[in-house]
């Protein structure tokens, strides 16, 4: 396997991941979707699709991601993956997760919001902060899809720090 496959399978997994949970919360709310209890089963009848939407996003642009997630130069290379690489697309495959996870909350939410006021007058830095957790966990999720290789070098160089190198002890003689 090279590792543009790798990076694609990771995709779908994960993919396969949202598809299931987006069912599983789906089926939570279909009797009291049928029932019409309130609009509140709607709205997380909604996030049950998007969630769902965003498990089917991934599984069928798993290999356009692929080619974002590996470079152009690595794309063949079938020899045994190294630790930095397989944790680059184990980052990215994390931020893809963080990403979907994040989306179908903050739609709810949003949602939720001009539906509803929750007790929060217009526009104020309360609604803003209703928001905080998704849109942070949004952000994170982006910035470690986009950064997965200077979170592998950070790492890298957290793991050597304070570790003489052969090069440094042959300096010293």
């Amino acid at each position: 396997m090279n590792q543009r496959e790798i990076a694609s399978i990771g995709c779908k997994l994960i993919g396969i991941f949202f598809i299931i949970q987006g069912f599983r919360v789906l089926s939570l709310n279909v009797p009291a979707a049928v029932n019409m209890i309130d609009n509140y089963s709607i709205i997380n009848t909604f996030y049950s699709l998007t969630t769902i939407l965003f498990g089917i996003f991934l599984w069928c642009f798993s290999d356009k991601l692929a080619k974002i997630l590996v470079k152009e130069k690595n794309r063949n290379e079938t020899v045994g993956l190294g630790a930095n690489e397989l944790q680059r697309i184990g980052f990215s495959v994390l931020g893809l997760y963080f990403i979907g996870n994040s989306l179908p909350e903050l739609v709810n939410k949003l949602v939720g919001l001009h539906t509803s006021s929750y007790g929060l007058s217009e526009p104020t830095g309360l609604r803003i902060l209703f928001l905080g957790g998704p849109i942070t966990e949004l952000l994170i999720g982006i910035g470690i899809f986009l950064g997965s290789q200077g979170l592998v070098n950070l790492l890298s160089l957290i793991r050597t720090a304070g570790l003489k190198r052969e090069r440094d002890s042959e300096l010293e003689e």
